[in-house]
């Protein structure tokens, strides 16, 4: 699922970045989903690219389902862990060698999430069919937090924004037990069993 949004997200911005006549893309390349350093603390994005690097994945606890059943279409009852909801938080960084082509860049990102924040079947009819929906909300950090993130993150900064992608929906379609569904029920009088 992680995966999946990613790719939607890159998509949008390739497809909203080309259809911009002032920066005069030729390629869709220019977009990688990467870590920001490789594991030997090189970095890992390729010049002249933006970045889109998952930094945090935290659940969804507001909207949190508590249906542990699902009725199947023979009339059995399934038990299941219910599904949960995750929000992601993705840096997308400019990793340009022209500081200001990569600013340029990363402005044309915000416009991007900018006029449109939210991704159905409706308005993306090219989603992935495992996505429900996707809201992308931009996430400010103060200098202390983006400080801690860089350093986490084992990098030197460059340009970037931060943005929260809101109800990623996994849900293992694993059943624990069938059972036949309860139809009647009887209520017994308090006097009976005497």
């Amino acid at each position: 699922m992680i995966d999946i949004a990613l790719e939607q997200l890159k998509s949008t911005i390739i497809r909203f970045l080309t259809g911009l006549t002032e920066l005069n893309i030729t390629s869709e390349d220019f977009v990688e989903i990467n870590p920001l350093v490789k594991h030997d603390g090189t970095i890992a994005l390729t010049d002249n690219t933006l970045g889109i690097t998952l930094v945090n994945v935290e659940e969804e606890r507001v909207v949190k389902s508590q249906k542990a059943f699902s009725i199947e279409s023979n009339g059995q009852v399934s038990r299941l862990n219910p599904e949960i909801k995750l929000n992601l938080f993705v840096l997308i960084s400019a990793n340009f060698s022209d500081y200001d082509k990569g600013l340029q860049y990363l402005s044309a990102v915000i416009r991007c999430f900018q006029s449109n924040n939210v991704f159905t079947h409706e308005n993306t009819p090219e989603m992935d069919s495992t996505l429900e929906k996707l809201i992308v909300e931009l996430f400010t950090l103060n200098f202390e937090q983006q400080n801690h993130l860089w350093g986490a993150l084992g990098a030197k900064y460059v340009p970037s924004v931060l943005y929260r992608v809101r109800l990623i929906t996994v849900q293992e379609s694993l059943t624990k037990a069938e059972e036949s569904p309860i139809t009647s029920f009887r209520v017994s009088d308090p006097g009976e069993g005497e």
